[in-house]
């Protein structure tokens, strides 16, 4: 062990205090070198013309006032072996803070006898330049103690996407923090403007279409993608050239990450799906939503899905009066009341009462209990049965939980006078060959008739997949990948639409806001994706090869899955609203027989499936039954 190495690890074993007060010591020195230094340099490094009673003398002076702005600024406490910017401006600002003082009493006390003026301005910088050296020297020495061990592994050779505030905020924890072990090794942007210049030391060298020459150039092992702001389409094409570079990549977080400051190399994940196939962020009418939600009862069913949680985290930025859950899925009922009661407290909306309640929506008696002793304004009903095999199955528990339960839960919300019901219905209603998909179509049905019967305004929302939802597609195929495979897809050709969660939480809200009765909406779901292809991405994504690394078996289409999904039936047009996500569905159906559906639901248990799935199309005409 080498004599640094060894004071190195001495140092933290001084108590605390004492090493206070050396560091102050210290300190003091580098006032007396300083002055010193300054006199030297302006009486042309003749030592014989300095004065050095006056020296003396002010020494004491300047030392008190040195150490005490250091102290005021807090600029004495900071480890030296972690020094950065903030800690050099505390210097500066301690050094000038007491430099002004030391010339006013300078001035005052001897008229600067036996001290030139310039010499404070010089002894100003050159203090600076001390005090922030010997910090950035410590620095800048313990880093390369550290990357002298042997038993150290080497630092990965990184290329950072973006030469912006989050790219330089990596760059700057990278260098500050050895123990990552991270060497940033090139910056790519495409401001051309930027290319040649440096970041935090770093070089500029290219633009993002350069990236797989840049790479191989610097033999890089890993690229960070730190573009925060970045469109959907710009994610994807960076990806697609860390594709075709052949390396790890990682992305830092999103904007809203950025602006809170948490852009760190702790915060580095996986690209994953959600990155290519998110979508700009939708604008809300936050007035509108205002006036629906804030100060009124807002009730969720189905609150521990991914979507009903999302609807209740949603409506809590409008502030309702009270926030009910209803789920009979306790142990995520409970997780979500837990977070939804620690984000009312960080953001002091105290005004909001948020309760939980275990209930079933096919017992209208539960339904009645819950909601009489909470109150209702506004229900957003999200409680379904949507696993489209599983209902083809059990297709009793469909018709029970995605119609029955509709009926339930809306006409309770009407005695009581409920002013708004929200069904969030799925693309799988429209000319449905699924259980779900009709039984949905029969819940959009039976609310246009609750409508006629009541005050109440009820309105369907329509829209399709949802990224990552519970056991949806997405974490199925994560989960395949990560077991090594193979990764299952129903058929090459078949595509789905997606949306995030939270997109579709908001519009679901604009629609609840906008609607006026017996409406159904329609989310805009942008583009269809492949499957096939979908899978394929996720498994690049992993840094594996598909059907080299990991395989993909075809299994053809389960009961009741289409190829793709249509957005209307060929009885249906639709229109657009005020808000350019939101399409109204017209024609959507012409009168329905709900006592005739309730009649049937309180037999259906005494059906088999096929009997039962007769009887749904005689409710739901262009329902094609799917067949074994």
């Amino acid at each position: 062990m080498s004599i640094v190495q060894s004071v190195q690890k001495s140092i933290p074993r001084i108590p605390a205090r004492r090493r206070l007060v050396l560091g102050l010591v210290f300190q003091g020195l580098i006032s007396v070198a300083s002055l010193y230094v300054a006199l030297l340099l302006r009486l042309d490094l003749d030592q014989s013309r300095i004065s050095f009673s006056a020296f003396w003398s002010w020494i004491p002076v300047l030392i008190a006032l040195r150490l005490g702005s250091l102290i005021w600024f807090k600029a004495h406490t900071g480890l030296w072996r972690y020094v950065s910017v903030p800690d050099l401006i505390s210097v500066a600002k301690a050094t000038t803070a007491s430099s002004l003082i030391f010339v006013i009493a300078a001035a005052v006390a001897t008229d600067f006898e036996g001290l030139p003026r310039s010499v404070f301005l010089i002894e100003w910088g050159v203090h600076i330049f001390f005090a922030g050296g010997v910090r950035m020297a410590v620095r800048v020495a313990r880093e390369r103690i550290k990357d002298s061990g042997k038993e150290l592994p080497p630092k990965r050779r990184v290329i950072v996407v973006g030469a912006g505030d989050a790219g330089a905020a990596f760059c700057a924890q990278a260098k500050s923090t050895p123990d990552f072990r991270i060497d940033v090794v090139a910056v790519v942007d495409d401001d051309l403007s930027k290319i040649g210049s440096s970041l935090i030391g770093t070089p500029v060298t290219g633009s993002i279409d350069d990236l797989p020459t840049i790479v191989e150039r610097n033999n890089a092992d890993l690229i960070v993608i730190a573009t925060p702001s970045a469109t959907v389409d710009e994610r994807s094409r960076i990806i697609d050239k860390c594709r075709e570079s052949k390396v790890e990549f990682r992305i830092l977080p999103g904007t809203n990450e950025l602006l809170e400051g948490n852009v760190s190399i702790s915060k580095l994940r996986r690209v994953d799906v959600a990155d290519l196939l998110g979508r700009p962020e939708t604008k809300l009418d936050e007035e509108v939503l205002a006036n629906t939600f804030t100060d009124k009862v807002v009730v969720v069913t189905g609150s521990a899905g991914t979507i009903g949680s999302e609807l209740a985290r949603r409506v809590l930025e409008f502030s309702p009066a009270r926030l009910v859950l209803i789920d009979r899925a306790e142990n995520p009922l409970v997780l979500l009341d837990y977070e939804l009661r620690a984000f009312v407290s960080k953001i002091g909306n105290s005004s909001t009462e948020i309760l939980a309640r275990i209930a079933d929506i096919t017992d209208r008696d539960s339904i009645r209990n819950v909601l009489k002793s909470t109150g209702v304004d506004v229900v957003l009903h999200a409680a379904a049965h949507k696993h489209v095999n599983l209902m083809e199955n059990t297709p009793a528990d469909a018709v029970l939980n995605n119609m029955c339960g509709v009926v339930n839960v809306g006409q309770v919300a009407a005695d009581l006078g409920a002013e708004k019901f929200v069904l969030v219905s799925t693309d799988k209603a429209v000319a449905p060959t699924s259980v779900m998909g009709a039984t949905k179509r029969m819940a959009e049905l039976a609310i246009r008739e609750l409508a006629v019967r009541n005050s109440t305004q009820y309105t369907a929302v329509r829209f399709g997949n949802v990224l990552g939802s519970n056991a949806s597609v997405v974490p199925i195929f994560q989960q395949q990948i990560e077991a090594g495979g193979p990764v299952t897809v129903t058929h090459p050709e078949a595509e789905r639409y997606f949306m995030t969660a939270f997109e579709a939480a908001g519009l679901i809200l604009m629609a609840a806001a906008i609607g006026e009765n017996r409406e159904i909406y329609l989310l805009d779901m942008g583009t269809p994706v492949k499957i096939d292809s979908l899978a394929r991405t996720m498994i690049e994504l992993s840094g594996m090869v598909p059907d080299q690394d990991i395989n993909i078996e075809y299994t053809g289409l389960k009961p009741g899955e289409k190829l793709t999904e249509v957005l209307a039936s060929r009885f249906e047009n639709l229109s657009q609203t005020s808000h350019e996500k939101l399409l109204l569905v017209d024609n959507s159906g012409s009168s329905t027989d709900l006592d005739g559906m309730l009649e049937f639901a309180n037999v259906v248990r005494t059906k088999n499936p096929a009997e039962v799935k007769e009887g749904i199309a005689s409710f739901v005409h262009d329902y094609s039954a799917a067949t074994d």
